[in-house]
Formats: C-alpha cells, structure tokens, sequence
C-alpha cells in the first residue's frame, strides 16, 4: 500500500508554464491516490481518491458506490492518520477469513497501532527505504500513472476531434474514471509481480519471470504516442511528467490534536468552499436516455468502425441489463 499525488490535469507543455498570459498558467490541481495490491498482481484492491472538496457538484445524482473507488476529502487533498485508520479497517474486512501481510511505509501519517484488526498485519518499511524496497515505488505507481496521463491526453484528442470547449478541463469524476480504467485495466499483473521481485519482497521460489521489455515499457511508447498527436509547442519529456516536481510534496500530513479538533469544528465549512468552476452537476439519466444511448452507439460501431465483436458484445450485455431492470 502506497500514496501518491497526482496532477490530474497537467498538460506535457512546458510553454503553458512559462508563458505569462491569463488562462495559460499550468493546472497544478492535485489530488491524492492510495494503491493497493498483493504481489501477484491477482488482486488490485480498489482506489482510494483523496481530492480537496466534499460535496462536489460533479458527484450530485451519482451513486458513490459506483465508483468503484473510495473517495475522501480535506482541504489540502492529503493523507492524514484519520484517513489511513479509515482505509486500514475497511481494507481489513474486505480480506475478511485470510492472513495479510500489508507493506506500508514508515511515516507520522501511518500510526503504528490501528485497533481490532482480525485479518491484517502492518509491516512497516524501515525509515528512509521507501525508495529501494517500497513495491509501489520500483515501478507500480509510475506504470499507474502512465497509463492516467495516456487516457487524459486522449480524452483531449478526442474532445478536440469534436470541438469540444476546453477538453483539458476535467473534473474529479473524470479523474477517477481515468484512474480507475489505469488501475484495473492498463496496469498488468506481470508489471505488478516484477516490481516486487525487484524490490527483494517476494520470496525467489514464487517469482515470475521477467517480462519482456516491450511489456514493461508499451505504458511508456502509448503516452508518448498521444503526447505526440497532440502537438504541443513545447512538449515535455515523458520521464519529467511522470516524476513531475512537487507532485508529491506533501501527500501526507499528521495533523495536531487542535487542528483535528478544529476539523471536527469546522466540518461543514467544505459545503461552503467555491468549487472550480469546471465542476458541474451531472443531469439525471433516464432508462429510455440509457437506452437509445446504447442502441446508437451499437450503429455507430456496425457502420464506421472495424469489426469489434467483444465490445457489440458487451453492449448486448448491457442492454440485456436494462431490460431486466
């Protein structure tokens, strides 16, 4: 288990930066990931999304169990002992009947006693390690983060296909979506595995061969490749966007007795904080919108699209769905 930040929508311009002209300052919104996963990559546990706003307009008519995330909030987008407690105690019903062992690292923010645990264990990294023998440091969270950047920039490709106004102005929801499809989807089991046979964690006996280097780096060439189509002035080196400066200062924090006491005091004033502006209310869905939806996207990949029967499908499948409902 591993924290990481994340400009969610950092464009790879570095004349966005540098250029000092109104609306051309680089998006430095942050937002903060928790991944989690046993060391055959056989079970990626859901993410954790820490962002700086609880009542986002973007989550109003959404089901939040949907998400296939966990989504938390304070005024800084950081993790605090309070959230880690949080996610330790579900993470221990969720491996409700087996015997884990959780790798965490050794900081302020991850207390060293958390109460009741029946299924985990804590092993914490000894202090100033992280980096050598941490999992998720030797290459999960960068392959995690290749493949984020990768379906951003081609929602941006895509939305300037259809001229769409400002299609780097994602919201939250985007961002968890993209970070959901990254983790559960792009990220590969065998990447997973390798990691921590590079870290010494895994036992030699139950390592996996290393993958080919084609395999570990295609998140790589698939970032690149859309970076490449998007034509920016001054495009920024893939390994500078993925280990971009200050993108993980501060992504942790273990707050005093008084500001937890004043968070408690003040836990409505996040109703109250302005949201960005690109945050805006989902309108509501109804089935028969569901599903002319689903009839003319299936037109649309019979008549324009080469043969992808997997997807045709899936969409029966979905469609099979709304008639049962």
């Amino acid at each position: 288990m591993d924290e990481t930040g994340l400009f969610y929508r950092l464009e790879a311009d570095h004349s966005l930066a540098t250029k000092q002209i109104k609306g051309c300052k680089k998006d430095k919104e942050r937002i903060t990931v928790v991944v989690c996963c046993n060391v055959d990559g056989s079970d990626k546990v859901s993410l954790w999304v820490i962002g700086k706003y609880a009542n986002l307009r973007c989550f109003k008519n959404m089901n939040m169990n949907n998400l296939n995330c966990k989504y938390r909030s304070n005024k800084k987008a950081w993790m605090i002992d309070l959230f880690f407690q949080d996610f330790i105690g579900w993470f221990d019903k969720r491996m409700n009947g087996r015997n884990v062992l959780l790798t965490v690292d050794n900081c302020p923010t991850h207390p060293k006693v958390v109460e009741s645990l029946r299924n985990v264990e804590l092993f914490f990294l000894p202090p100033n390690t992280t980096s050598k023998i941490q999992p998720c440091d030797a290459g999960i969270i960068r392959a995690f983060k290749a493949h984020y950047h990768r379906r951003f920039y081609s929602s941006i490709l895509q939305g300037l296909e259809v001229e769409a106004p400002n299609p780097e102005k994602i919201n939250i929801l985007n961002a968890i979506n993209f970070a959901n499809m990254a983790w559960n989807f792009d990220v590969k089991t065998t990447t997973i595995a390798n990691c921590f046979r590079h870290s010494k964690i895994r036992s030699e006996e139950n390592n996996v061969p290393e993958p080919e280097v084609g395999e570990l780096d295609e998140g790589i060439q698939g970032l690149n490749e859309v970076i490449s189509n998007l034509h920016y002035r001054n495009v920024m080196d893939v390994e500078h966007l993925l280990n971009y400066p200050r993108e993980n200062d501060a992504v942790m924090e273990s707050p005093t007795d008084g500001e937890i006491i004043q968070s408690v005091i003040n836990s409505n004033d996040d109703e109250n904080d302005p949201e960005p502006d690109d945050s805006r209310v989902v309108p509501n869905v109804s089935l028969k919108e569901a599903f002319q939806a689903k009839v003319t996207l299936s037109s649309y990949l019979l008549q324009h699209e080469q043969n992808i029967p997997e997807v045709v499908y899936a969409l029966q499948k979905v469609k099979d769905g709304f008639i049962l409902v």
